[in-house]
């Protein structure tokens, strides 16, 4: 399991993709995870098998589309279950857990997930009952 304390948490969503990035440090972060996800894909999003959400790691080995298969969120504890092949490609073993410093932005963390969980038809369990 790929785990950290998450010092920061940044939520950036435009008209194109929501960005999800968690990271143990504002100015040399070791460990971090970013999320990303595209609003519309188009044919050589497809082609290529970039039609996903991007998950990349801090110290991984290459950041990979798809493979995120669940994602908990409850209150302080965010896990992200991933398939294997997600797992090999980024060379982790596990899921990842991230334990956040503060619930500071509980109710943005939890809508950006919300929209990439529906987006990619992935199961998501919330009970953050923490509100900015």
């Amino acid at each position: 399991m790929y785990r950290f304390k998450a010092e920061v948490v940044s939520i950036e969503e435009d008209d194109y993709c929501i960005v999800v990035g968690l990271a143990d440090s504002s100015t040399n972060p070791s460990r971090y995870v970013v999320l990303q996800n595209a609003k519309a894909y188009d044919d050589q999003d497809e082609e290529l098998g970039m039609a996903h959400a991007h998950i990349e790691v801090g110290g991984g080995l290459e950041p990979c589309y798809g493979g995120l298969v669940h994602i908990s969120l409850r209150r302080m504890e965010l896990e992200l279950s991933l398939s294997e092949s997600a797992q090999r490609k980024l060379g982790i073993t596990g899921g990842i857990a991230v334990t956040l410093k503060t619930l500071e932005n509980g109710s943005k963390l939890e809508a950006a997930l919300r929209k990439i969980c529906v987006a990619e038809g992935i199961p998501l369990d919330l009970n953050s009952s923490g509100r900015d």
